[in-house]
């Protein structure tokens, strides 16, 4: 089983078109998304939000645990037709700290083989609660929490990562913009997300490019991200290694991203 460790966040999405719509993001709406399209068994633990914000992840058919906490990460979002996009971030949330791994998650931790952590900002998985995820568990993390300082505004990557904070973690996900800031992190596995280009695999001192797929004439790839490294995760939980596990990762995401394009979401 994978487990899912997110916050649940409110997006503030501006279109192409210069519409504003405020909806339900983070990684458990995304990583759930891409769980249950290739029928993983997966539990999400997460906190932020109302539940009516969160309403969605019951949609899923996965067990959703929601603890409290005082605060909702706000980002807002520009979308440009060209699928990129202007990130900033408007509040922070809760972080999740080791009481929270040895309190509410424990019982929903015992059976995952995989934890998967999506991070938001740097202090959102302090070492110490990334530690001891990985006494019992593979722990996949995506890097764009650890290069982004606890500040609010334009997201801008900051590096260089100090390898203590992330002892433990099996599986560093970054983006091209972020892979300045993740070198010499000292984590066994790094993987590289290139878009349309697939995904660089970095391990054991060995480099293995992994090729992508273009969906074009889509303009909200928002969560592609967390979509792959929840079947980064899903991959590796079902014993393949590391590199087929990206290219099966990277032809998931296509495949998503071509369904929100045909349903004009």
């Amino acid at each position: 089983m994978i487990a899912v460790i997110g916050q649940s966040t409110l997006d503030r999405v501006r279109d192409p078109a210069g519409t504003v719509r405020e909806r339900l993001g983070g990684s458990p709406l995304y990583a759930a998304t891409a769980l249950a399209a290739v029928g993983a068994d997966a539990v999400i633990l997460t906190r932020g939000g109302t539940a009516e914000l969160r309403a969605p992840l019951a949609g899923f058919g996965f067990e959703v645990v929601a603890a409290d906490g005082t605060a909702t990460f706000t980002s807002e979002i520009e979308l440009l037709a060209t699928g990129e996009r202007r990130h900033a971030i408007a509040a922070l949330g809760d972080p999740f700290l080791p009481a929270d791994v040895r309190g509410w998650m424990a019982p929903h931790l015992a059976s995952a083989a995989v934890v998967v952590c999506g991070a938001q900002w740097r202090a959102d998985f302090p070492p110490e609660t990334l530690r001891l995820l990985a006494k019992r568990h593979l722990v996949l993390l995506d890097a764009q929490g650890p290069v982004r300082p606890a500040r609010l505004g334009p997201v801008v990557p900051s590096g260089p990562l100090d390898s203590a904070s992330l002892a433990g973690v099996g599986v560093l996900k970054c983006s091209e913009d972020e892979a300045a800031a993740c070198a010499g992190c000292g984590v066994g596995v790094l993987v590289v997300t290139r878009g349309a280009r697939g995904a660089t695999v970095i391990e054991a001192g060995r480099t293995v490019d992994v090729p992508g797929d273009a969906v074009e004439g889509l303009a909200d790839t928002v969560g592609a991200g967390d979509m792959f490294l929840a079947l980064l995760g899903a991959a590796l939980s079902v014993g393949r290694d590391v590199v087929d596990a990206t290219a099966s990762a990277c032809a998931g995401v296509t495949r998503l991203l071509r369904c929100r394009l045909d349903s004009g979401a």
